[in-house]
């Protein structure tokens, strides 16, 4: 590589350039005499900063492989004053050798003009092109980005600020301060790239900078989600995306209740190019009046819907006369009992995927959904709790036969129980093998059965099987006597939950879960720490968790600390409290194993349900000192000194922490908070707000 000024030049034979000729007279263009220092032989990729008041012109040349001078190129460029211009590895150039030197310096050439050239540069990202770059930052949040190369260089600023490179925001885990810089540089002046944009911090909503106040101005925008966002809001937000003209992906989840969820619903409707819906609307029994049925005004063209909150069965005609276009939908909480057939007939003739969940629900008023509703699906996943009747195999055989005879995937999870007798274990074992018959095999559909014991009943959970489908899986004492898991595979690559309810349940368990991130754990003996983590180890990929639960008011911190040694990519952690001897807290700070935590640890937020002593939330952020979310869920009365300690300037363990929760019914206590801080100047940009029976606090 040789880089060269001009006006005029000759290539010195040691490889560096100098320049003869004279500065140019015109202002706007004047050259700086200069000399360039001699480029190591294997120099591929660099940077030319210009600090200079004037525009300098480069003239680089790559040489290609030995033998290879058809690959040899000439690039000529100006760079500006106080700039900088970043030349790349051409494909053609050999690889980089170990000798490589990392740095040039030299006396020989005005300071004000260098060749910086970096071994990082060459072997790692910022080696890549432009367009390599933004294929890249497609799959990223632009708040990860931003965060890593908006203050790098001026090449990078510029690559991510003056393009129209596409944007997508995610306001969640953010303190209030950068919140605001990320509102103001890039949220304002790019509000014309934005396609997509989330928001699930719910103190972020009540500021003035909120971006859900603005979105009418996102025109690129493709994608909203909206978590926990204050329902007083909704009507003036969906307003604004009405003239949205690429929005077709909508999420918005209220934190409280709606009181207006059919005037909402409409407004839903009517967004002209909506493709995909998720609505959780919470409401109080009284509030729930039916829709009107669709007339011609309203044809959505959603075809995903998603509805997490509770529908009657009674209105769910109603709901579905408004998206004739739909192709899958889910219903988390469908209940009720017919009273009236159908009163005008719905037509759904693109729906092909159904996911419900019943809870209290009877066979015949789901054979009455299948035949009137649904009888166009090919993919049924369904979940029901309390169905003993979901069982019967030949009851099943005849409605897909005569009403769903297009349905290939048929995933069901039924759970039921029963007081334990040996009549009734025989008849449920007798259902179990009904559906072995030659119906099932020839269509693949192959089922299991986990037995357990449970507050005096029989617990049973029937479901499919090869492949297992669903995201979360629960393991719990077997009763050995009546376990039946016929046809149970062994790699379950579709779970990302798994709920150990008893430490036994994974001592003798045969399947696999490599792709689990979140772990709950319940009823874990003390007597088994050890080998419980060993046999835990056999199932799960520990390293790969990135939330951990634990349910259990018994649990040890020493336990904790020892299960945290395993799992060094946790981020969230859930507790119930902490089990620990005050004598003992010295030893356990001085222990390997809490050395190792409190080093390697990435847990950023942390709730523990219950805590009495100051001295264990310091023992906690000593452990966890990159948190940024501190949770109390049960109430705690000495607030004052817990923000005292937590917002202390001399307390090097919470430097990353800017959002605390706790709970505590005292609405006065949000004014002595303020109070407080103010008069210690422990923050000087905070937000606090009282959301009965909690406080949250946000900075």
């Amino acid at each position: 590589m040789q880089i060269d000024q001009s006006p005029s030049h000759e290539t010195m034979n040691d490889g560096s350039t100098s320049n003869n000729g004279t500065p140019k007279n015109d202002t706007s263009s004047q050259l700086m005499s200069f000399k360039m220092p001699r480029a190591p032989p294997h120099v591929y990729s660099c940077f030319v900063v210009n600090r200079t008041a004037q525009p300098i012109e480069c003239t680089l040349k790559y040489n290609g492989r030995p033998g290879e001078q058809k690959f040899d190129q000439t690039v000529s460029v100006t760079i500006p004053a106080n700039s900088e211009h970043y030349f790349p590895r051409q494909f053609f150039q050999p690889n980089l050798p170990e000798s490589y030197l990392k740095t040039v310096e030299t006396d020989e050439f005005d300071d004000r003009i260098c060749l910086n050239l970096s071994r990082e540069s060459i072997t790692h990202f910022e080696d890549l092109s432009n367009e390599i770059i933004y294929e890249i930052s497609e799959y990223l949040d632009y708040l990860h980005v931003y965060q890593s190369f908006f203050d790098l260089n001026i090449r990078f600023r510029k690559l991510f600020t003056n393009s129209n490179f596409p944007i997508k925001i995610n306001i969640s885990s953010i303190s209030k301060s950068f919140f605001q810089r990320y509102y103001t540089h890039i949220i304002i002046p790019y509000q014309y790239r934005i396609i997509s944009l989330s928001i699930a911090n719910f103190l972020s909503f009540d500021l003035d900078i909120s971006p859900h106040r603005i979105l009418s101005t996102f025109t690129r925008l493709k994608t909203l989600i909206l978590v926990k966002i204050n329902s007083k809001y909704l009507e003036n937000v969906l307003e604004d995306i009405a003239s949205l003209p690429n929005l077709s992906s909508l999420t918005i989840i209220p934190i409280d209740y709606v009181k207006n969820a059919n005037n909402l619903l409409l407004q839903i409707f009517r967004l002209s190019v909506l493709k995909y819906c998720k609505i959780s609307f919470k409401n109080k029994p009284t509030n729930f009046d039916p829709l009107p049925f669709a007339t011609k005004e309203y044809n959505s063209p959603i075809e995903q819907l998603v509805i997490e909150h509770q529908i009657d069965v009674n209105n769910l005609d109603r709901l579905l006369s408004y998206v004739p276009q739909l192709r899958r939908l889910s219903l988390d909480r469908l209940n009720g009992y017919y009273k009236n057939r159908l009163n005008h007939p719905i037509v759904l003739n693109y729906l092909t995927h159904l996911c419900l969940k019943l809870i209290h629900f009877t066979f015949n008023d789901f054979e009455i959904l299948i035949k009137n509703l649904f009888y166009t699906i090919q993919v049924l996943h369904l979940y029901i709790e309390d169905g003993e009747e979901y069982l019967n195999a030949e009851r099943w055989k005849q409605l897909i036969l005569s009403h769903i005879s297009n349905l290939r995937i048929f995933d069901i999870q039924c759970i039921y129980s029963f007081v334990i007798n040996k009549s009734a274990q025989l008849r449920f074992d007798f259902l179990f093998d009904q559906f072995t018959l030659p119906f099932w095999f020839e269509r693949q559909w192959f089922f299991a059965r986990q037995d357990y014991f449970k507050y005096g009943y029989h617990n049973s959970t029937f479901y499919s099987t090869n492949p297992y489908r669903r995201k979360d899986y629960k393991l719990a004492k077997k009763l050995n006597q009546y376990t039946r898991l016929e046809n149970q595979e062994t790699n379950l690559s579709s779970v990302r939950h798994v709920h150990i309810l008893d430490d036994e349940a994974i001592i003798n368990c045969m399947n696999h879960f490599p792709n689990v991130t979140d772990l709950t754990l319940k009823n874990i003996s003390a007597r088994r720490s050890d080998s419980f983590i060993i046999n835990l180890k056999h199932i799960i990929s520990l390293k790969n968790l990135t939330k951990l639960v634990i349910e259990d008011d018994d649990y040890s911190f020493e336990r904790l600390i020892e299960l945290l040694s395993s799992t060094p990519n946790i981020h969230i952690l859930k507790i119930q409290s902490i089990i620990l001897n005050q004598k003992d807290l010295l030893t356990i700070q001085n222990s390997e194993n809490f050395q190792l935590v409190m080093n390697e640890n990435t847990i950023r937020s942390l709730t523990i349900k219950q805590i009495c002593e100051i001295e264990k939330i310091k023992l906690l952020f000593m452990l966890c000192s990159r948190l940024q979310h501190f949770t109390i869920e049960e109430s705690w009365t000495r607030v004052d000194e817990l923000v005292r300690l937590l917002l202390s300037k001399n307390n090097n363990n919470t430097r990353h922490l800017f959002s605390l929760s706790i709970s505590n019914e005292n609405k006065r206590l949000p004014n002595k908070l303020d109070t407080i801080i103010q008069a210690g100047k422990l923050l000087d940009d905070y937000l606090i707000e009282f959301d009965y029976p909690k406080i949250y606090l946000w900075w």
